[in-house]
């Protein structure tokens, strides 16, 4: 499919690629155009998939306020389109995957003296050393105490004995979050268009300019009240049952897929300053690792059919007894 820019030059004649940014004082020459993250969020998140007619980024409108329809058969819905915005905002929010780091437990492994993130620290000058988290207290601009640091190998292999441990045989499910309907959204971009109208009055000098102005101002202010009136609905969720255990998904994970799953689980390793000497495994007096979230009241049915598997019989056989047979065994020939 045809990017944008290309899309319009062949629509008028031209030809695909051309000049593109460069370093400053160059440019670069390509022979097309490719899709870019900025233009499809861009595309996203216009109302013309719901069918408005759009000028300028701003939606035509009707005597009565009303958006312009161009079509009868819209892309999507306004809750379809209200759905698709909430998941990028919600992926707007420092929740980008990060493909250029091989550290599981980014997000995941904090310092316990300042709460700041550590981060993988590899070594090109000490090729057989193992990458060490460390607590990056110097590029936030913050003070730590006592920073501390530890081989990401022993924090790696901890977390995952741990999470499994804990969260292993809980079986997994799809949650699909309906967004509802809220009106708020359009509501205030329709204030929005009013008060910028609203900076035009009194500009007029002819009485047709004017009633046109005051016919505009009519139909939005018409728009926001028939908008105040409509009723929010709240969201919902739609959970599923996948058949599988977390130990399954971790097994077939590869590693981003794998610090995602710990993310969303609201896992947490925080760290203590280690003491010097010639440790070969982890201390594991330094760390301290904690789930928190929805999955806490299935952790704590899981930790309790443990216990009760590993509890001694409270009582003995009785002496003497003896175990009757529900079916008599024939004697051996």
């Amino acid at each position: 499919m045809l990017s944008p820019r290309d899309y319009w030059s062949v629509k008028n004649g031209r030809p695909r690629g051309g000049k593109t940014g460069g370093a400053k004082g160059s440019h670069v020459v390509v022979d097309v155009f490719k899709w870019t993250p900025a233009v499809i969020t861009r595309m996203l998140r216009s109302e013309t998939l719901i069918g408005w007619k759009m000028h300028n980024g701003v939606p035509v409108r009707d005597d009565q306020g009303n958006p312009i329809m161009c079509t009868t058969d819209p892309i999507l819905t306004r809750e379809e389109f209200d759905r698709i915005g909430a998941i990028l905002d919600e992926r707007s929010i420092e929740n980008g995957e990060r493909s250029d780091t091989e550290a599981l437990l980014l997000r995941v492994i904090h310092c316990d003296s300042c709460g700041g993130r550590m981060y993988l620290n590899r070594q090109e000058s000490k090729k057989n050393q193992a990458p060490v988290y460390k607590c990056n207290h110097h590029a936030r601009g913050d003070a730590c105490e006592a920073p501390s640091n530890v081989r990401g190998d022993w924090a790696d292999d901890h977390v995952e004995a741990e999470f499994l441990r804990l969260v292993g045989p809980i079986r997994t499910k799809t949650v699909v979050e309906v967004p509802g309907y809220d009106p708020a959204p359009e509501l205030n971009a329709t204030v929005a268009e009013f008060a910028e109208h609203q900076k035009q009055q009194g500009r007029q000098k002819s009485r047709h300019a004017a009633a046109e102005w005051q016919k505009r101002a009519d139909a939005l202010d018409n728009r926001i009240a028939e908008l105040e009136s409509r009723e929010r609905t709240e969201p919902t969720r739609v959970v599923t049952e996948t058949g599988r255990a977390y130990a399954d998904d971790w097994a077939a994970a590869d590693l981003a897929g794998r610090r995602r799953m710990l993310v969303e689980a609201g896992a947490r390793l925080d760290v203590k300053r280690g003491t010097r000497g010639g440790w070969q495994k982890l201390d594991v007096r330094r760390v301290t690792f904690t789930i928190t979230g929805e999955l806490d009241p299935a952790i704590e049915a899981v930790a309790g059919l443990r216990t009760e598997l590993s509890a001694t019989p409270g009582t003995a056989p009785t002496e003497g007894a003896r175990v009757r047979l529900a079916e008599p065994v024939a004697a051996a020939a």
